[in-house]
């Protein structure tokens, strides 16, 4: 019976709640219809809001259309208007634009007709004087080839008429020396005949006189012999002298410049600036021919424009430095393939 009972006490608990879930959703499902009705009544009042404003829109677009269409078609009509005024100016404008630019390039063309003028005579005249410059050139060259010849000519002459005098001289010594020794070869002869007769005064006397020749002869060749051994040890020192000295002039050439000497050999031109006079060429040609292995071919030129010497090197020579350092030179530089000398001035 407990069972039961419980089970029909549960049975009414579930009916209760049904009931109460029942109502409740009756009551939510009134609060919802309401607050669709009120929703719905909200949305259609907004919408016909809505439609009466864009109705009003609609007019007030529509008047202004019209009103546009007005102002566009007056507009039309003034911007014609204006656009031919404009149209008639501009072609005004353009028509004197047209009319300077005729001007303009008449002007210019006359201008260019009188510039090409201009400058053809001008160019005929510089043609003209230019060829008149080279003719004057062409002349003056001539007339310094011929004068270089004509001093190469005497300076040839002149070398050769010294290196004939040389040899004549060289020849004379050469006939002397040996005109000296066939007179020795005589006296020694005459001497050896001497003695042998002399032999015959006495054997030991004799042999002491030809003991004191032989040792007399002997002697000489010894003399004779040391002396050529001292002329060459004293040639060959000059040499190794000669040689230290230039190798001595080029570096110290290198330490002032910088830069590697230049061995100069064969034909080299020195210019001598201007001024310069006959005393210091005279000493210039002195310290020349002074020079080891180098021979004065030819001194050309004058006072006022400057001389030039032509020289043979027969033998490499830094060539710059040893007359930079002549007593009367006071700058020796190389310049091109010649070399510029510029003499000390005298007070």
């Amino acid at each position: 019976m407990s069972d039961k009972a419980e089970a029909k006490r549960k049975l009414k608990e579930v009916e209760e709640r049904i009931k109460a879930e029942l109502k409740e959703v009756q009551e939510r499902a009134k609060r919802e219809a309401k607050e669709a009705k009120e929703t719905a009544k909200r949305e259609a009042e907004e919408a016909k809001e809505r439609a009466r404003r864009e109705a009003e829109e609609a007019r007030r677009a529509k008047e202004a259309e019209k009103i546009a269409r007005k102002e566009a078609e007056q507009a039309a009509k003034e911007g014609a208007k204006r656009e031919a005024e404009e149209a008639k100016e501009r072609a005004k404008r353009e028509d004197e634009e047209a009319k300077k630019a005729k001007e303009a390039e008449e002007r210019i063309r006359k201008e260019a007709e009188w510039a090409a003028r201009e400058k053809a005579k001008r160019e005929a005249e510089e043609a003209k004087e230019r060829a008149k410059r080279e003719a004057e050139e062409a002349k003056k060259a001539k007339e310094a080839e011929e004068r270089v010849r004509k001093e190469a000519e005497l300076a040839a002459k002149e070398r050769a008429k010294k290196e004939a005098e040389e040899a004549k001289e060289r020849a004379e010594r050469e006939a002397e020396e040996a005109k000296r020794a066939k007179e020795a070869e005589e006296r020694v002869r005459k001497e050896a005949e001497l003695a042998t007769k002399e032999r015959a005064k006495g054997e030991a006397e004799e042999t002491e006189r030809v003991e004191k020749v032989e040792e007399k002869a002997e002697k000489e060749t010894e003399e004779t012999k040391e002396r050529a051994k001292r002329v060459a040890e004293e040639a060959k020192r000059e040499i190794e002298e000669a040689k230290r000295k230039i190798e001595e002039a080029k570096k110290t050439e290198e330490v002032k410049t910088g830069a590697p000497v230049e061995l100069y050999e064969g034909v080299v031109e020195l210019a001598i600036l201007p001024p310069v006079n006959s005393n210091q060429m005279k000493n210039l040609e002195e310290g020349l021919r002074q020079v080891q292995d180098l021979q004065v071919v030819l001194v050309s030129g004058s006072m006022d424009e400057g001389t030039r010497v032509i020289v043979s090197v027969r033998k490499p020579v830094p060539l710059v430095s040893v007359v930079g350092e002549m007593p009367l030179v006071e700058q020796a530089v190389k310049k091109g393939k010649e070399i510029q000398v510029s003499l000390k001035t005298q007070l």
